[in-house]
């Protein structure tokens, strides 16, 4: 099993620690992209090829992720507003293999910083969030609210449409 590590502009030692830390649990795939968004001085995108929940933090250890965390946290404070685009996909959630990925697009440490550290507290609810998510989804992606502090699923992929999530159901765009 690979985890893949795609990023552009961090440091070495950024680079090294994220790589070294992945390697303790997988094998690692990682490569250097080009730049996408001038919103953004630098991204980091981890796929982990598990699925989320209690068992991921079991194998890959707490302290591996506290590891994760704290580079990405102080990379944010590193680079202040000119931002870090962070994107953290898991393999699948609860018993199923529809990948789930948490975006985290913040501009403030804060609110960046309370996403991180909430990831591993959704454990619980993730599956029960992501109980009615159409059979055929290809991805469900969450969105992290800063005004309130929590993830919440916010698009689910069917067939190249994004169904969007809302008041417990996934709906197709409208027509």
């Amino acid at each position: 099993m690979s985890a893949t590590f795609r990023y552009y502009s961090i440091s070495p030692w950024e680079i090294e620690t994220l790589y070294d830390t992945l390697k303790r649990s997988f094998e690692v795939d990682d490569e250097e992209v080009q730049p996408d968004d001038p919103q953004y001085v630098s991204m980091v995108e981890i796929s982990f090829p598990v699925l989320y929940g209690e068992s991921f933090f079991q194998e890959f250890s707490m302290d591996s992720w506290h590891k994760v965390k704290e580079v990405l946290k102080n990379m944010k404070r590193r680079r202040g507003r000119r931002g870090v685009k962070t994107y953290v996909r898991f393999a699948g959630f609860g018993d199923t293999t529809i990948p789930v990925v948490f975006p985290l697009l913040s501009k403030g440490d804060r609110q960046y910083e309370m996403g991180i550290e909430k990831l591993e507290y959704l454990v619980d609810v993730v599956p029960l969030q992501l109980r009615t998510v159409p059979a055929s989804a290809e991805e469900v992606l969450y969105s992290y609210d800063e005004a309130t502090f929590k993830w919440s699923p916010a698009i689910a992929l069917v067939r190249g449409i994004n169904y969007s999530y809302k008041n417990d159901e996934w709906l197709p765009p409208k027509k």
